[in-house]
Formats: structure tokens, C-alpha cells, sequence
């Protein structure tokens, strides 16, 4: 057809141009030349179509992603205790984002991308603030807080068909995100889990630094995380105040992730303390914050690139963390560990005059250093009460400190927890409770709570052994989903705090806490702070 089709115009236009003047010599030439410019357009597109109609063949024929309860490849449910769930990513996928591939290369065709997954994922957590800290020069105030809002890249690269059936090398790179707050070091690139490791039929190992066993064991307990109302005021918080001891991220640590066994799941940690001095109080080796501090918290020495006076507010060496989990239908339990060894509380050791011209005196070695450790138990029953789910759990904890006089020793007391999440269609109402008992003693003093202007910085009225310790906080709250993904909530939260008791609330991922301290930032104990925070979160 195409033979005759060119003999037909090539006669015609040799006719043409023989009745033509000699300026139109050149006119069969140009047909040609678009004649073949036409064919090999033509071949272009077809080859073009080709290739179009292979790629969406090959996605649309591509498997379904593996559930929570069938991971592909791989026993290990990382949905379970890891931050990020199974990578949900074809296995051809270059770039994916919310699991769907964006760019995809067949395998075969570049040994650097071969059936590696690589996801881009995020949560985003922004709310507004009414709380008023119970503090007589404080009062009423009004915030914006980002609330362990966070960006992440993941990269799971399949080996089986290199010979290892069951095998992945994986890596992950999360950072804080501060979408209120103006950004510092501790919304550095890698400042969260953040890791590399190898995914076996027998389990994970990874390296890096990510949230200890104890710290996920129990997470999803707390229908409040991150908000004013979060558990963290009191659970796995030792002595009050801003820092939750055993609501940690270990950093420069080795973690084991075991296969999931008729329900049974069991994590193992271990983080050298790489410390130089021998009672810890100097930054561990390839850091520039106190250990067991996080940038820029409480204790972490910064602005300090070195510690010339020592690192004594609970820095550590070595930590231990491990956790043995139980999800079956709707039970859950967990039996969770940890020991932080030769945590340096030497700064709790001094003189302190009193406004009533006593004395305060921690001699040396009444607090020293010492092992702190924790464990808890904790359990969970869902179940459909005829309104929708109800969803019950409970932890109790233990926390010791050792080698430590009594009197001074506020790091050793028992916790206890429960919550209830009612959902209602697209809604769940949820409240909780935690509870503090009193710990032995304390090294610490406060101001009285009747001031009218704050006194001096380093003021001291009485010392917080002679009281009370104990406290008890109380949320309560509703969270509509809009999807899967897109949330909005409303939380209200109490926190009474013993004459003793120096607890904050909104500890361990809140934007900030509201803690009992007066404008010179004396501890004004037994405040009683109360909160109401509403906001929106989205997750990609």
C-alpha cells in the first residue's frame, strides 16, 4: 500500500514538473524528504505508544499491597513497633508517595534502582492553646504549638531476587518539623528515627537511633499523645518537669525487631553510652548534647560544645530497653523494660538557704551517681459495646532509682494509667487518667504560690522532701476523622500537682509544656494547671 502510495505521488509530481518552469525543479525532492520525515515520525509514536501501554500494564497489574497481618516477603510487622509501617510500594517503584509509585523503572534496567521502594511520608500536627499554669504571675494564655509534626524518607530495597528470599536492606531519614515555631538544630534532617538495617525471615537489626521498646511498647494507650492532655506529664517521667525519662529516642543504638509469633512480638535495644569520663558527665563521643538531654531541653548543656562543668542533670552511659508485646483480635499486652546505667544526678547536690533561714543540705554521695531503671506492664481490650468500638487500656510502672538517700531521692515511685476511647461512627470520645504516688524525697526547694511579683531567681521557700509528691492528671476529649488521614480534635486537661510535685503538662511531644514556674523560673510546686487545646492533623 505504501509502496504503491509513493509511486502514485512520485508519477504525479514528475508530470507536475514537466509542464512547470525549471524554479520548480526541486519539488519531487521535497516530497520525499517529507514523505520519510512522515514515516519516521510515525515509528517514534508507535514506539511511544508501546512503551506508554508496557507501563500501565505493569502498574495496574501490580499486586496489592501487603496487609499489617501478611507482609510480603518478610514475618516482620514493623506496623507493630516500628514508627512507619510496611513500605506499600510496588517493588519496581522509584519514588512513591503515600504508597502509590510517582516514577517507576522496570527491574533490569539500572542496578541502582532495581526493587528498591523509596517513600516519602509525613504527619503534621498544629493546634491552638487556652492554658493558664496555676502559677500567681502567669494567668490565662493563648498559643499555637506544632506538635511532633515530621517529614521522612524511606527506602526498602528487596533481595530475593538476588538469592535472598526474604531479605531487604532498609534505611529511613525522619526530621521534626517545626510548622509554628521557629526552626533550630532540633529540626535538623535525621533528628528522629532515623536508620539503616537488614530485614531477614528471622527478624530486623537496624542501626541509628529511634524510639526505645519501652517507649512504643505502650504508645497507642494514649488517646492524647502530643497534645496538653498527653500521659508523658506522668508516665515515664521521674521527677516532674519537662523531661520524660523513659519516654525516650536513643541515639548511636542497636535494635532487634523479632518475627511476629501467634501474636507474640519481642524487641531488643542496647545504646553505648561512648561517654569519655567515667561518670558520664561529659558529651558521649560523636555528640554535642549531654546524654539522655535532647537539643536544646532540659540539662542538655547547650549552648556548649564541649562540658567543661559536667554533664550532671541525668546524663547516662549505657541504655538498655527491651519490650515483649501480645496483639490478638482484641487483646493486647505488654511487659516492657529499661535501664539508663550510671545516670549522673550530681548537680542535685548542694546548700540551699531558705527563706525562713533554714538550710537545705544534700551532702555529696547522697545522690550521686547511680542506675535508674523502669518496667511496666500494661494491657488493652477492644470490643463492640452496641454504640460502636470501646477501647479499654491500662499500664501500671515502676521506676527506681538506686544507691540514692531517701530523702533525696524523688526518681523512685510507682504510676499508674488507664484510658477509654468510645468511637461513634466517625467520631471517638476519649478520656483518661494518670496517677502519680509520692516518691521517698527530693533535693529540690520551692517558692510559695502567693506572690504578687516574682521573687529573685533562685529564690527557695521551703524544701519539697517535708510534702506531698504525689499528683493525678485528668483529659478528656473527641477527635473527628475526616478520612483515614485527616484529623480534628479537642482536648481538655487537668493536672493537680501535691504540695511536692513539680509535674508539666504537655511533655514528650506538645509544642511546649506548662510547667509550674514563675517568671524568674522558681518551682512553683503544687500548681495546679489546667489546659484546652483544638487542632487539626493530616498524614501522607
Amino acid at each position: 500500500m505504501k509502496k504503491r502510495l509513493l509511486v502514485g505521488t512520485a508519477s504525479a509530481a514528475i508530470c507536475l514538473a514537466l509542464t512547470q518552469q525549471p524554479i520548480h525543479a526541486a519539488t519531487l525532492d521535497d516530497v520525499m524528504a517529507r514523505l520519510d520525515a512522515l514515516e519516521r515520525n510515525n515509528a517514534k509514536l508507535a514506539k511511544e505508544n508501546a512503551q506508554l501501554r508496557d507501563r500501565v500494564n505493569h502498574i495496574t497489574s501490580a499486586p496489592a499491597p501487603a496487609t499489617a497481618s501478611t507482609p510480603k516477603g518478610n514475618p516482620v510487622q514493623h506496623a507493630a513497633v516500628a514508627p512507619s509501617p510496611t513500605p506499600p510500594a510496588p517493588e519496581h517503584a522509584v519514588v512513591s508517595i503515600g504508597g502509590a509509585p510517582i516514577y517507576s523503572k522496570a527491574p533490569g534496567g539500572n542496578a541502582f534502582v532495581d526493587n528498591t521502594t523509596v517513600t516519602l511520608y509525613g504527619h503534621v500536627d498544629l493546634s491552638g492553646d487556652f492554658f493558664n499554669a496555676g502559677v500567681f504571675d502567669q494567668g490565662n494564655k493563648f498559643g499555637v504549638a506544632s506538635n511532633l509534626t515530621y517529614f521522612g524518607v524511606r527506602a526498602r530495597h528487596n533481595l530475593e531476587p538476588y538469592g535472598f528470599a526474604g531479605w531487604a536492606a532498609v534505611a529511613q531519614f525522619e526530621s521534626l518539623v517545626e510548622v509554628a515555631a521557629t526552626p533550630t538544630e532540633r529540626a535538623a534532617f535525621g533528628t528522629r528515627d532515623s536508620f539503616i538495617g537488614m530485614e531477614t525471615p528471622w527478624g530486623a537489626i537496624k542501626a541509628g537511633k529511634a524510639d526505645t521498646p519501652y517507649k512504643k511498647s505502650t504508645a497507642k494507650f494514649d488517646p492524647f499523645s502530643a497534645t496538653l492532655g498527653d500521659y508523658n506529664s506522668i508516665m515515664g517521667n521521674t521527677g516532674g518537669d519537662l523531661r520524660a525519662e523513659f519516654d525516650w529516642r536513643a541515639a548511636h543504638a542497636v535494635w532487634y525487631e523479632s518475627p511476629i509469633w501467634n501474636g507474640f512480638q519481642a524487641t531488643l535495644m542496647a545504646s553505648p553510652g561512648q561517654n569519655t569520663a567515667k561518670d558520664n558527665s561529659d558529651f558521649a563521643l560523636g555528640d554535642f548534647n549531654c546524654p539522655g538531654t535532647s537539643a536544646r531541653g532540659s540539662g542538655s548543656g547547650f549552648p556548649l560544645t564541649s562540658a567543661p562543668e559536667g554533664c550532671t542533670d541525668g546524663s547516662y552511659g549505657n541504655l538498655y530497653s527491651a519490650s515483649l508485646t501480645y496483639n490478638q483480635g482484641p487483646f493486647t499486652a505488654v511487659a516492657a523494660y529499661e535501664m539508663h546505667e550510671g545516670t549522673n544526678r550530681t548537680g542535685d547536690e548542694a546548700v540551699t538557704p531558705l527563706s525562713n533561714g533554714g538550710v537545705l543540705i544534700v551532702p555529696p554521695g547522697a545522690v550521686g551517681v547511680a542506675n535508674e531503671w523502669a518496667a511496666k506492664l500494661g494491657a488493652g481490650y477492644g470490643f463492640n459495646d452496641g454504640i460502636g468500638k470501646l477501647q479499654l487500656y491500662g499500664i501500671y510502672e515502676i521506676m527506681r532509682r538506686e544507691n540514692t538517700v531517701a530523702d533525696f531521692n524523688e526518681r523512685s515511685r510507682d504510676g499508674y494509667f488507664i484510658s477509654a476511647t468510645q468511637s461513634v461512627g466517625a467520631w471517638d470520645i476519649s478520656a483518661s487518667w494518670a496517677h502519680a504516688n509520692a516518691s521517698p524525697g527530693s533535693p529540690g526547694t520551692g517558692v510559695f504560690n502567693n506572690y504578687t511579683v516574682a521573687p529573685p531567681a533562685g529564690s527557695a521557700d521551703f524544701a519539697l522532701n517535708t510534702v506531698d509528691s504525689s499528683a493525678d492528671q485528668y483529659a478528656a476529649g473527641v477527635k473527628y476523622h475526616f478520612s483515614p488521614f485527616a484529623t480534628w480534635y479537642l482536648v481538655g486537661s487537668y493536672l493537680r500537682n501535691g504540695p511536692g510535685a513539680h509535674y508539666c503538662l504537655g511533655v514528650s511531644g506538645h509544642g511546649y509544656g506548662v510547667c509550674g514556674r514563675d517568671a524568674n523560673n522558681n518551682v512553683v510546686a503544687g500548681n495546679k494547671a489546667s489546659a484546652v487545646t483544638t487542632g487539626m492533623t493530616f498524614d501522607f
